[in-house]
């Protein structure tokens, strides 16, 4: 008997969140901070996508040959 009236409750307490976070959304600050997060998110992704090629990348590390004295280019 208390299935019916708590499945109400329960529907009418997500239809209630829904609108709130809708209404909230609706705000130029929220819809700033979202869209900062997002772009942030993106950002951190795109440079933990781009660590291990980084890695296996020889080009870009530091070699000891420049600290070579006899290394006429390293002077």
């Amino acid at each position: 008997m208390t299935a019916p009236k708590t499945n109400r409750r329960r529907l009418a307490g997500y239809a209630a969140m829904i609108v709130l976070t809708l209404i909230v959304l609706r705000v130029p600050v929220v819809q700033n901070v979202v869209a900062s997060a997002l772009i942030e998110f993106v950002d951190i992704t795109l440079r933990t996508l781009r660590l291990p090629c980084a890695l296996l990348d020889h080009d870009r590390c530091f070699s000891l040959d420049r600290l070579d004295p006899t290394c006429p280019q390293c002077m």
